[in-house]
């Protein structure tokens, strides 16, 4: 049983490229297998391959082909660095360190969980507010047509009406449940989405401190060759999970109305706005709206926000296409437009349907506007 299963680890490990020149052992089945010998007796032979090792009975082996020890020294280092890069080595004592990094990795996977359930909710309600808007537009068409027609003079179509307007308005029924149904959800994701951030964050800049103190004590008792391996690619990674975060630092103004900002609307219209955590939606001046272009009769509903004044306004909820803070920059953004400006010397809110898509912190003394996200 032990000799077949040899067979099935030769037919598989042959085939395995070897980097470098290496202990070549022929077996007698003519399998053929590369490593380092470690240990080797009067009946048996312990091969290093990668970072595991296998011993063979002498009887079994045909030929060994021996690499210098230059060699193998360079071989093991190259089945280190494998092992390394695939979490199968750690040096001893750097067990919590690669436990740690473990733990980060998985962290980082959970945040792009918690961005790609957030993502599927917006474009839910997104797609189902477009179908409610395209039904009642048709609801809005076949009622005019219904209300200028005399019953008298076409009874089929005025009955199919009323029949098409019944269907058409069950379906609206349906579709508003299913809106009001997801609506609730978002404000829970977005939470969720915002602490997967903000721990994940945090555990970056935590990691690379452990990771410092380690280096720095290794150096201190003499830092061995396989340490230096695993710090190089530990390294690496720590790189990798910084590309993925991104920590944009805007730069703000303190005013009357608390802390403005930069804003560029559809990549060349720049208006100065309020950052407003109460504002549900971004909401700008009819001014920037005419700049905009925007038709406010495209819309999918009717909104109603407070002004700094505490006067309520009702608006129609439109898109924009772009809102850029900073290097941030995030599309199909829901707005409001407004007849009378959020404030004085102001162009609008930077509301939640821009800033929900970021963990957002407020650096008042700095007058800095921290947008976090990842990549």
């Amino acid at each position: 049983m032990k000799n077949i299963l040899l067979l099935v680890i030769l037919s598989i490990l042959v085939l395995i490229p070897c980097p470098s020149r290496a202990d070549t052992v022929k077996i007698k089945n003519d399998g053929t297998l590369n490593g380092v010998i470690r240990d080797e007796d009067d009946t048996s032979i312990t091969l290093a391959i990668g970072v595991g090792t296998m011993r063979i009975r002498k009887s079994e082996i045909e030929s060994i082909k021996r690499a210098s020890a230059e060699e193998n020294s360079n071989l093991e280092k190259s089945f280190k660095k494998k092992g390394i890069e695939r979490g199968t080595f750690v040096p001893p004592g750097l067990e919590k360190l690669a436990e740690k990094l473990r733990d980060l990795s998985s962290e980082r996977k959970r945040v792009e969980i918690a961005r790609a359930d957030l993502d599927s909710l917006k474009d839910d309600i997104e797609e189902e507010s477009k179908k409610f808007k395209s039904l009642r537009s048709d609801f809005e068409a076949k009622n005019t047509e219904l209300h200028g027609m005399d019953q008298k003079s076409d009874v089929l179509r005025y009955n199919k009406l009323i029949t098409e307007l019944n269907l058409v308005n069950m379906k609206l029924s349906s579709l508003s449940e299913e809106i009001n149904r997801l609506n609730p959800k978002l404000p829970d994701y977005q939470r969720a989405y915002w602490k997967t951030i903000t721990d994940y964050g945090n555990d970056v800049g935590d990691f690379r401190i452990y990771l410092e103190k380690q280096m720095d004590s290794a150096k201190v008792r003499g830092i061995t060759d396989d340490e230096a391996l695993y710090f190089e690619a530990v390294k690496k990674s720590l790189a990798e999970f910084d590309r993925g975060l991104s920590k944009d630092m805007v730069t703000v103004s303190k005013g009357n109305h608390g802390m403005t900002a930069k804003v560029i609307l559809n990549g060349d219209v720049t208006c100065l706005m309020a950052v407003d955590t109460g504002a549900t939606v971004v909401v700008i001046s009819k001014e920037i709206a005419d700049r905009l272009e925007i038709n406010q009769n495209d819309s999918v509903e009717d909104v109603e926000f407070s002004l700094a004044d505490g006067s309520i306004i009702k608006s129609k909820l439109i898109k924009i296409k772009s809102v850029k803070v900073g290097n941030s920059v995030v599309y199909d953004v829901a707005a409001a437009v407004t007849d009378k400006p959020p404030g004085p010397g102001i162009d609008g809110l930077l509301g939640m349907s821009f800033l929900n898509n970021f963990n957002i912190k407020m650096d008042v003394a700095n007058e800095k506007l921290i947008l976090e996200t990842i990549k």
